[in-house]
């Protein structure tokens, strides 16, 4: 090897050797650096399309003879399963000569205080079919035991799946799977402490674009086996801002920072709450959705979509037609129609039927739909990433395009968490009663007004004067009192509110034999799902026995089951419910009826809100079925409602939003956004 600059030593952070795959398949642009040589490359590959590992084991040394001392930080040695030698006589072995070269190779690199980073490359699925499990097993032991010795780097690639439309033939990439691979190599690197924070800042926005396209990681799932590249940028940038913000003027590096995560996805706003300080997280945060308000308030039309997994998560018609007033915006409200089982599917669909009836315009989603439309404005109403499909995921929305804002599906009474990484992320985050927000800035990094009270738009009606409510309720005798019974889905998980499990039998029976009660049963629409599974504890063991349960009560003169959404005719009209559910414990208030509510030992728990509506209203053991006819008798039937005065107060105090707001929360939370991002608004 001649030398490549006569008379100067040679300047580079790094080189690379190895044969064909290392020649064809690594851009090395793609491996950051902060310190850049010649051509802002920071490396220099000395790979060939012929190279063994002796030959780039002289090529190194050769290297280190003409670079400065102690110049080279690291050396990527490139290698491939051929140098075990294997037959059919014997087991498959590493060459003893090729062993002792990459030994000597390993002690090159440390005498000459670099790092040495033993590299295996992905391949074509063709060429991985030529190495079988034992010649892999041979080959990756010997290189572990070498690279133990020298504390060494081994980043082993083969096992990654590339796709095909990456390769130029049989077994070498083209140009984008060679920075595809390249973007890879750069994030291992960086996990293997080899690059620092500052090399991945360094990166270009391609890198990050590149991995998020080839390489995605769902943030949504921490437990995942694989390094979150978003957690890892997350961490640099943190870092890089502590840098940063020692240098230059604070407001400079907030500005420049808010820049690059705009750019981003929102899993990486959910991470960074994770690192930086509060107040330092909301001044970012803050400029990063100016950016975004700035680029949506420019559209002639603002396209905002509401989106949930079960239809009765909807926040009700009244907050979709405040936005449908306004000519700026275009709305679309998305519903899943492949959830559940057979029985929920049903109900899906003919819930899809109703609210294309009430004037909305309803976009049906698949799970593996690809052509949903993105969206200005994002209502999401639950925060629990296991049940969002992948469209709807953090990982999958952009900063720059989309404005994140969340309202409960429920009226939060449980001591749950509120403390989920939508929480951190939202835009707007708009809370159902004080008290939930009052956890909420206990538990979430956000500061307000980002986080604000509006009350619950599901109830807005119940403020409306002249609003006629109707339900048909099936009565057997024309004094009969109207009853709601509402289960719960919780049978042995989440809440832990469910005690159908315990009664179902008896409510039937009890309705059976009382026909001055009408009955209306709204099942909790995830019950549908679980009552048939094991893993909930089996109730029923099949749909089909399920279905026979609910439609004997269907058959009785006096009773009728009712699931899916607008609910509140039924809640208008009746004169009391009884339930074990979580969120009709504080929705039910809204109609000043009596309620009974059945309880568990082994319960959760609740905030303060469902303790004081608990409080006020009659409570009985859900396995107690003395107790439950006995109550039923005394309020039901006879009308003893003797903590009407108590509920009421507590309805006053907690739920009464537009006795505090002086709106109904539909129009409260419409002109929070609107009046943001009209024109003149700075």
């Amino acid at each position: 090897m001649e030398k490549l600059i006569p008379d100067e030593k040679l300047v580079a952070d790094f080189f690379v050797t190895g044969n064909e795959y290392m020649w064809d398949s690594l851009d090395l642009k793609y491996i950051p650096r902060t310190n850049l040589c010649n051509d802002n490359v920071g490396g220099v590959s000395l790979a060939d399309s012929n190279q063994d590992l002796n030959q780039s084991y002289l090529s190194a040394k050769k290297f280190f003879e003409q670079a400065a001392p102690k110049s080279i930080k690291f050396v990527l040695i490139g290698l491939s399963p051929y140098i075990v030698s294997a037959n059919d006589k014997e087991p498959p072995v590493v060459c003893a000569v090729e062993e002792k070269v990459l030994d000597d190779y390993l002690k090159l690199c440390v005498d000459n205080g670099a790092k040495p980073v033993c590299v295996v490359l992905p391949v074509n699925s063709a060429v991985k079919k030529i190495y079988n499990a034992d010649v892999l097993k041979a080959f990756r032991d010997t290189i572990n035991n070498v690279v133990r010795k020298y504390k060494a780097t081994f980043i082993d690639l083969l096992d990654v799946e590339i796709a095909e439309k990456l390769f130029k033939d049989k077994a070498h990439l083209n140009s984008e799977g060679s920075a595809a691979v390249s973007v890879l190599l750069g994030e291992k690197l960086y996990l293997k402490g080899i690059l620092s924070p500052q090399d991945l800042c360094a990166a270009s926005n391609d890198f990050f674009n590149l991995f998020a396209k080839h390489f995605p990681l769902d943030p949504n799932f921490p437990n995942d086996d694989k390094p979150l590249m978003h957690h890892v940028f997350c961490k640099m940038a943190c870092e890089d801002f502590n840098r940063l913000s020692k240098i230059m003027p604070k407001e400079t590096c907030m500005d420049l920072m808010a820049h690059v995560f705009s750019e981003l996805t929102y899993s990486y706003l959910a991470n960074l709450a994770d690192i930086l300080p509060k107040d330092d997280y909301n001044e970012l945060t803050n400029r990063i959705f100016k950016i975004t308000v700035e680029n949506i308030r420019r559209k002639d039309k603002i396209k905002v979509g509401f989106y949930f997994d079960f239809s009765t998560h909807w926040c009700g018609d009244d907050l979709y037609n405040a936005f449908a007033k306004d000519e700026r915006f275009k709305l679309t409200v998305f519903i899943l129609i492949d959830k559940g089982n057979e029985v929920n599917h049903e109900e899906i669909l003919n819930d899809s039927k109703r609210f294309k009836a009430h004037g909305l315009n309803v976009f049906e989603v698949k799970r593996d739909s690809h052509d949903i439309p993105k969206q200005d404005i994002l209502f999401r109403f639950h925060p629990y990433p296991q049940w969002v499909y992948p469209a709807f995921r953090l990982t999958n929305l952009k900063v720059k395009e989309t404005l994140l804002t969340h309202l409960s599906y429920s009226l939060h009474v449980s001591n749950s968490s509120l403390s989920y990484p939508l929480h951190n992320v939202c835009w707007k985050m708009f809370y159902s009663s004080i008290v939930e927000m009052n956890v909420g800035k206990e538990k979430n990094k956000f500061d307000m007004p980002r986080g604000i009270y509006s009350g619950y738009p599901k109830q807005d009606i119940f403020f409306k004067p002249d609003t006629k409510f109707h339900f048909d309720w099936k009565t057997a005798r024309p004094d009969a009192k109207k009853i709601i019974w509402a289960p719960h889905w919780s049978i042995n998980g989440g809440a832990f509110y469910a005690t159908f499990q315990w009664n179902y039998n008896f409510m039937y029976e009890f309705a059976k034999a009382h026909p001055e009660i009408s009955w209306v049963v709204k099942p909790h629409s995830v019950l549908l799902m679980v009552a048939t599974t094991r893993e909930h504890g089996t109730i029923f063991p099949s749909i089909k026995a399920l279905n026979e349960y609910f439609q004997k009560w269907n058959d009785l003169p006096n009773a009728q089951v009712y699931t899916g959404i607008y609910y509140q005719d039924i809640f208008a009209t009746s004169d009391g419910m009884i339930q074990d559910c979580g969120s009709f414990i504080a929705e039910y208030q809204y109609v000043d009826k009596p309620m009974i509510y059945l309880t568990r030992r082994d319960n959760g728990g609740y905030n303060k809100l469902g303790e004081e509506i608990l409080k006020a209203s009659y409570t009985v053991d859900g396995k107690d079925l003395d107790g439950i006819a006995a109550m039923m008798q005394r309020v039901f039937i006879e009308g003893d409602d003797y903590k009407a005065a108590e509920r009421k107060a507590v309805f006053d105090k907690y739920l009464n939003y537009p006795k505090t707001n002086g709106m109904l929360a539909s129009e409260f939370i419409y002109k929070t956004i609107a009046d943001e991002l009209k024109e003149e608004s700075k």
